[in-house]
């Protein structure tokens, strides 16, 4: 009976760390789920964004301060108790919301799952790290990391199907079901009675003080990368490749996704090989990929940046965990302080990027930064490895040489991206306040005798335009156009004030050109990808898109849309509109010279004149500079969002911008600029004028927008300008303006 008991106990002894990982995974997936989806309720409920930051504030809080509280404790009194007890309040958390049914209930649950979560990551790495020594700690510490990463990508999946219906009662009973199932495993987990390790590590006491210090710089290095990676890359993203929602998440995801591929590979072939070595190596590799992303421009580059990024994860994270470890017989003490470090990091990183885009304005430079930091700070690591390994200190010339060739990189690099080549960036007279909004960057340049002033200035014209970029856009359901579009052919709407005189002009610009400008061709531009839909599928949706079927009562305020299917889209428009509400609110804050940049258009007022650059649209860099005062600057191009196609005729590119006439493609031109007095006609100008061509086009100007300017670039990159264009100097090919016919 006693050799029975005996074999069934060693039995279950090996299932003791999968069922930790399986628990693990489990309630990560839970907590991803519930994560990812509050703030899709707190957008439906149009709660304030001060709540929903206090409450990812206080998650984020939650985790970092249980983390060595939980580690120590588990320490002194074993894993399994913690464990339990936090699955089993993460599983009970949901009855408060269905005691209590409001959002203020829900940030709650959010602030006591951080505690849980914090909790269940640290003591289950630490229950793991107990019972494993030697080259099996690497590869398990692999598995579990893997495990952690898959469910954060499972969750928002998950999460965007239950909540489909926009009920959160499905998230909850998922959060829950989650968290009773890993409860479940870890009754079932027999781990040691604490996470103090029975072997004592064979390194010296300072050493490994030393070691873990340096370590724990390390981790503090990637995880501030990371960190800023996660809050901005989207708009550097965007911000370049002007990709649809669902194609930015892909390329969002492939760092998350080449680190769970890789991790059981680096698990596998790394678990022998120095751990330091292994650790410096992934996370310069992580460093050189985020350095590089900064400057990618290409889909092709943007995902081997990505991958690159999620190999050096992959094969500095296991490591260094294992590497904490080992340094110990704590393990639930040493893990949890690497654990706190790791949370700093992630609080840390999006502050100093938002800092360095403040300084800035210039997104690219936040990502080199972050990089260059986290390369600096594994260095006291890479030299005490290789002091361990040469038994000497003259080795720290090899980290010495990296940190100048570091700064090096900076003062030649960097250094390049600060300069400002117009004349208006080097008066010292100038304010310059840089933030985000519309998915882009904003660069406001106030001319101003108070910092203070212009600051706050600045922050209220910032605020105007997210406001307005909310009503404006048709994927917002609660925005006026999103309401109009959400009612065709059922019911008029009430709009705002802003949307109606919008909407207003867009039609008066759309009469004007014949329907060439049609603010109802969002029946087709609605849906995503539609320059890729079938010419049959988008040929069926042609009789919807007739703007002087729209319904407009200006004295009610109310607009209505006849026919189902039918829906606006005022993108060709709408950010001109915005960024001349931006300046009328700094003129109404006392500002009376400034230029307002967003994501490439600009509108610049005052007694100043403003030096601008013409993006080329085909290759890296600009066509060249012009100078404006007291007018606005919007370009249109084929470049933005596009997929190419091989026919007979050779590679072709659909893109965004569409001829409704048609009913496909524009391709009489690839960039166009207009030059305007205000962003708003300068903005739908350059739409108009890229599917008209320079020839009808300027006719269209000089008949109705002689005041106005342009400029076309060629699919055989030659130059088409009105005459009144301004002077600048270009790269390519010049033509002078065609004899109208």
């Amino acid at each position: 009976m006693l050799i029975h008991n005996s074999k069934r106990s060693q039995k279950l002894k090996q299932f003791q760390i999968p069922l930790l990982i399986t628990a693990t995974f489990i309630a990560s997936v839970g907590i991803g789920i519930f994560t990812f989806t509050l703030p899709l309720l707190s957008l439906n409920e149009m709660a304030g964004g001060m709540w929903l930051g206090t409450a990812f504030s206080g998650y984020f809080l939650a985790k970092l301060l249980i983390a060595p509280l939980s580690g120590i404790l588990s320490d002194r009194n074993g894993p399994k108790k913690i464990l339990l007890i936090s699955a089993g309040l993460a599983a009970l958390l949901p009855l408060i919301y269905l005691i209590s049914p409001s959002i203020e209930s829900l940030y709650a649950i959010q602030f006591a799952l951080g505690l849980c979560a914090g909790a269940i990551k640290t003591v289950g790495m630490a229950a793991v790290g107990a019972q494993t020594s030697g080259n099996k700690l690497t590869k398990r510490f692999s598995a579990l990391v893997a495990g952690i990463n898959t469910a954060f990508f499972l969750g928002p999946l998950i999460g965007g199907f239950l909540y489909i219906d926009r009920d959160f009662i499905p998230i909850l009973t998922a959060l829950s079901l989650c968290m009773m199932t890993s409860f479940l495993l870890f009754t079932l987990c027999e781990p040691s009675q604490s996470c103090v390790s029975r072997t004592t590590p064979q390194r010296k006491l300072i050493e490994n003080k030393y070691t873990f210090g340096s370590t724990l710089l390390a981790l503090f290095g990637r995880t501030i990368g990371i960190g800023g990676l996660i809050a901005f890359y989207p708009i550097l993203i965007k911000s370049n490749l002007q990709l649809p929602a669902v194609t930015t998440g892909i390329i969002f995801s492939i760092p998350n996704l080449a680190t769970i591929l890789l991790l059981p590979l680096a698990g596998r072939f790394f678990s022998k090989t120095k751990r330091e070595f292994i650790i410096c190596s992934g996370l310069l590799l992580s460093a050189a990929g985020l350095y590089f992303l900064a400057d990618c421009t290409a889909i092709s580059e943007f995902i081997f940046a990505g991958i690159i990024i999620g190999t050096g994860s992959a094969l500095s994270i296991p490591g260094s965990m294992a590497l904490c470890s080992e340094l110990s017989p704590q393990q639930g003490k040493t893990l949890g302080i690497a654990n706190l470090i790791t949370n700093l990091g992630f609080i840390a990183g999006p502050l100093l990027a938002g800092i360095i885009i403040n300084f800035s304005g210039e997104l690219t430079i936040s990502f080199k930064l972050l990089a260059l930091a986290g390369a600096a700070l594994c260095l006291p690591l890479l030299n005490q490895a290789l002091r361990v390994k040469f038994k000497r200190k003259s080795v720290l010339i090899v980290p010495s040489i990296a940190l100048i060739f570091i700064l090096f990189i900076i003062q030649t690099n960097l250094t390049q991206d600060f300069k400002q080549p117009s004349k208006q960036n080097s008066d010292q007279t100038l304010f310059r306040y840089t933030d985000i909004a519309m998915g882009t960057i904003v660069n406001l340049t106030l001319e101003t005798p108070s910092a203070k002033k212009g600051e706050k200035a600045a922050r209220n014209a910032i605020a105007k335009m997210r406001s307005l970029q909310k009503d404006f856009d048709h994927r917002n359901k609660r925005g006026s156009i999103g309401r109009i579009n959400r009612a065709a052919g059922l019911k008029e709407i009430s709009i705002s004030e802003e949307a109606l005189k919008l909407i207003d002009h867009g039609l008066k610009f759309s009469e004007k050109s014949n329907g060439t400008f049609d603010i109802t061709v969002g029946a087709i531009t609605t849906t995503q990808f539609y320059y890729a839909l079938a010419p049959k599928t988008i040929q069926k949706r042609k009789p919807l898109i007739d703007y002087r079927l729209v319904e407009i009562d200006l004295d009610k305020g109310i607009v209505k849309l006849p026919h189902k299917g039918m829906a606006l889209d005022l993108g060709g428009i709408a950010k001109g509109t915005i960024i001349d509400s931006a300046a009328k609110k700094l003129i109404e804050a006392g500002i009376t010279t400034a230029l307002v940049e967003a994501g490439g258009d600009f509108y610049g007022y005052g007694n100043r004149t403003w030096t601008i650059g013409i993006k080329n649209p085909r290759e890296e860099g600009l066509l060249g500079n012009i100078s404006i005062k007291n007018k606005a600057v919007c370009g249109s191009g084929d470049y933005y969002q596009f997929i190419t196609t091989d026919s007979n005729r050779g590679e072709s590119r659909r893109h965004h911008i569409l001829d409704p006439s048609l009913m496909r493609s524009s391709h009489e031109s690839i960039a166009t600029t207009a030059i305007g007095p205000n962003a708003e006609t300068a903005d739908a100008l350059a739409t108009t004028i890229f599917i008209m061509g320079p020839i009808a086009g300027t006719r269209f100007i000089k008949r109705f927008y002689p005041e106005c300017s342009a400029m076309w670039v060629m699919p055989d990159k030659s130059i088409h300008k009105t005459e009144n264009f301004p002077q600048v100097t270009l790269t390519a090919k010049t033509v002078g303006p065609r004899k109208n016919k």
